[in-house]
């Protein structure tokens, strides 16, 4: 069996609890990494990802109202007590714990050596595509995806994510949902400017002469829709493709998902179906 410590990524990145998330989305950016190790004095004590980062866009408060990325500290949105794994472990109890815990990385710790690396549902991905499944999508594949129009704000895109339990949807046309065009992650919305709930009007002054009357312009500040933000084309597979090979496309794109189309949306091959093959100790 293929232990943790052959398929883990390392190094870590790392932040303490008070850094702010400035600091945080910061070196995420920079490292190309979409999680961080949160310690102190060498203690493990949680772990902050994109999709916490996502998750704070889901805020009924008014832009003007919301501190800044660079006032708030990590603490107050990680998630505390990590989930760890010996790098002794073995891939299919690391897939089972996943599943099992609704998580998407393990850290790799040993109280003699303290965080040694981590291994993600990407990782995960990648090992399967080396492993020799001779399934096809249509053998592995859930069922449809969730999806929002190209209007949706990115508020609304997040409720949906939530009344559907997931954090990825697809984005249709607003008049034709066969027609989809564009994929959001709760990952990918880590990294977008935080927009309001809803438009704010307000007035610029200005007058005519000096001494004069003011006249008022109104404007109004619209919010952040699906469009703006999805990630497209839109990358399908077919219920015949091989899954190693689906699996290959979402590792090379980094995608946690791709919708399975035969003439419209039929379901969907995600990186859970993969886990569930894995804990299954099939490969």
């Amino acid at each position: 069996m293929t232990s943790v410590d052959e398929i883990m990524s390392a190094p870590v990145f790392a932040v303490s609890a008070r850094d702010n998330l400035a600091r945080a989305r910061n070196l995420m950016l920079r490292n190309d990494v979409s999680r961080l190790v949160v310690v102190d004095e060498g203690r493990l004590l949680g772990i902050v990802t994109k999709k916490d980062l996502g998750m704070r866009l889901n805020q009924s408060e008014p832009q003007w109202r919301r501190r800044p990325l660079d006032q708030v500290p990590v603490d107050l949105i990680m998630t505390p007590d990590p989930i760890t794994v010996e790098p002794s472990g073995e891939v299919q109890a690391v897939a089972q714990t996943m599943l099992d815990r609704d998580v998407s990385s393990l850290v790799v710790y040993n109280s003699k050596d303290g965080v040694l690396g981590i291994v993600t549902k990407h990782d995960l991905v990648r090992y399967f595509t080396l492993v020799g499944c001779p399934l096809r999508v249509g053998d592995m594949m859930s069922g449809k995806p969730a999806v929002v129009s190209r209007l949706h704000t990115i508020n609304s895109v997040i409720d949906v994510m939530t009344e559907n339990n997931t954090d990825r949807v697809v984005v249709t046309d607003a008049d034709n949902e066969k027609n989809a065009s564009g994929m959001i992650t709760l990952d990918d919305l880590g990294f977008v400017e935080i927009n309001p709930r809803t438009g704010k009007s307000f007035k610029e002054a200005r007058k005519e002469s000096i001494g004069g009357p003011k006249r008022y312009r109104a404007y109004v500040k619209l919010p952040m829709v699906a469009e703006d933000v999805m990630a497209s084309p839109l990358v399908t597979v077919q219920r015949k493709t091989m899954a190693q090979d689906a699996a290959r496309i979402m590792e090379e794109s980094n995608f946690d998902m791709l919708p399975v189309v035969d003439g419209e949306i039929v379901g969907q091959f995600n990186y859970e179906n993969i886990l569930k093959w894995l804990s299954e100790g099939q490969e």
